[in-house]
């Protein structure tokens, strides 16, 4: 079985023992696949940018090339062109099951355009969904040099305490004036450090939760995002942000700066950090006691934590040009390594690295736990891009960037363009059933 991939870790065959548990464990997991189903895996790198990931893979498909079985690559560029027939729906694999815990089944359902056409896969196999989900880290020092027990933070979070409103809060007690110049620069302590208004901003839109689509009676999204709860999150969002003890500016889109200015202790939190950034030297090495935690919700109102993945975790996709005859093998072997995955790779990676070799305390797990327990709003990150920017950039992010908070008129300029790009993603995922239904 072959795949075409630009998976880092979860696309390496490990030919040799590394010593390090997690590694390890995927040598362990393609051998034991490879012995037990009597096939030979092989993976081809790719290493496209994000923006250049749709055209790639659709003219390599559009070519008809049936040399790979899979596609692994990024949600932002493969969602987008999965109503053009490239990819075959995996309600026809025979051998997937997805009520297995290996996958992730409400996240496949939330970015589906319908209930009977699914092409995305989202399992433990793609392991750059997990590596890729964003989280909150804390100067467990500093806020004990604050405000005294960094416990109470945790408590926060487990009362469900855990705010907007109160995360602004910690970060504007944070901030000082290190060199007494009256001016906001880098050599100052901030409550918050992030390198831009964007990309760090997904994770807080997401786990703002103001309800970005609805769905028609037969399963078709609307667009729903103008709504009270966006722009309470505008409005909230735009005040942690655009304030001083954030320093966005002042970053000028260097990200190592704020890696910087977090590991060598002058900041609270640095946002735009996802479980895997705790496998990098940055963290590991850094002085500092840090603590991992879930984004905040919105208000009191917000039934639960939502976890945002990244919009470039890279998913699963079946290429059209491998046969319909073949797609009960091609399902057999995927989800043999999703349960393999889920049974040997996981336990490794998420128990004994993620939980204990790249944290330092054992109420992080917990965290990790809550983090990994409440994805959502898949939607929104697989199809935003498509729909004009309409559930994220092209409105939220406008408006913050801009320290403007009327996202109703935004939202309102955008609502007809977008609404007719979803018609047409809808027409062509209902023709697409209409063919296979015959």
């Amino acid at each position: 079985m072959s795949e075409h991939s630009s998976t880092h870790r979860n696309s390496s065959l490990y030919e040799d023992l590394t010593g390090d548990v997690a590694p390890d464990a995927a040598i362990q997991r393609n051998n034991d696949v490879m012995n037990r189903l009597n096939i030979e895996l092989a993976y081809e790198d790719v290493n496209y940018s994000y923006d250049q990931v749709a055209a790639n893979i659709r003219t390599l498909l559009q070519s008809g090339d049936a040399s790979y079985h899979l596609i692994i690559n990024d949600i932002y560029g493969l969602a987008p062109i999965t109503p053009e027939g490239l990819f075959h729906n995996v309600y026809d694999g025979e051998h997937f099951d997805f009520d297995k815990p290996w996958w992730y089944d409400d996240f496949m359902k939330d970015i589906s355009i319908n209930t009977n056409m699914r092409f995305m896969l989202a399992g433990d196999y793609f392991i750059d969904l997990l590596r890729c989900t964003h989280c909150l880290i804390m100067n467990k020092n500093m806020y004990t040099d604050l405000w005294g027990d960094p416990n109470d933070v945790y408590a926060s979070v487990l009362e469900k305490t855990w705010t907007f409103d109160r995360y602004r809060q910690l970060i504007e007690g944070a901030y000082i004036d290190l060199n007494g110049n009256g001016a906001v620069d880098k050599e100052d302590q901030f409550g918050h450090v992030a390198f831009q208004f964007w990309g760090p901003m997904i994770p807080w839109l997401i786990s703002g939760d103001p309800g970005f689509i609805e769905r028609d009676e037969n399963g078709y999204p609307i667009i729903a995002v103008n709504n009270e709860r966006s722009y309470l999150l505008t409005e909230k969002l735009n005040a942690i942000l655009n304030n001083d003890a954030t320093g966005i500016k002042v970053f000028s889109e260097n990200e190592q700066a704020t890696i910087d200015s977090f590991t060598s202790g002058r900041a609270l939190f640095i946002g735009y950090q996802r479980l895997g950034s705790l496998e990098s030297d940055n963290l590991r090495s850094a002085e500092t006691d840090i603590a991992i935690l879930p984004y905040p919700r919105l208000d009191d109102l917000q039934k639960d934590y939502v976890t945002s993945t990244h919009d470039t975790a890279e998913l699963g996709f079946i290429p059209i040009a491998i046969p319909q005859e073949d797609l009960s093998f091609v399902s057999s072997v995927i989800e043999v390594l999703c349960r393999e995955t889920y049974k040997q790779l996981l336990p490794a990676y998420y128990e004994s690295s993620l939980k204990v070799k790249y944290t330092r305390d054992n109420t992080a797990a917990q965290m990790i736990d809550i983090i990994h327990d409440h994805y959502g709003n898949g939607f929104a990150l697989a199809w935003s891009n498509a729909l004009s920017g309409i559930l994220l950039q092209g409105t939220f992010s406008s408006c913050i960037e801009n320290n403007n908070t009327d996202f109703a008129s935004k939202c309102k300029s955008m609502e007809k363009p977008a609404n007719k790009q979803l018609e047409k993603i809808i027409s062509k995922t209902m023709a697409l059933e209409e063919e296979r239904n015959g």
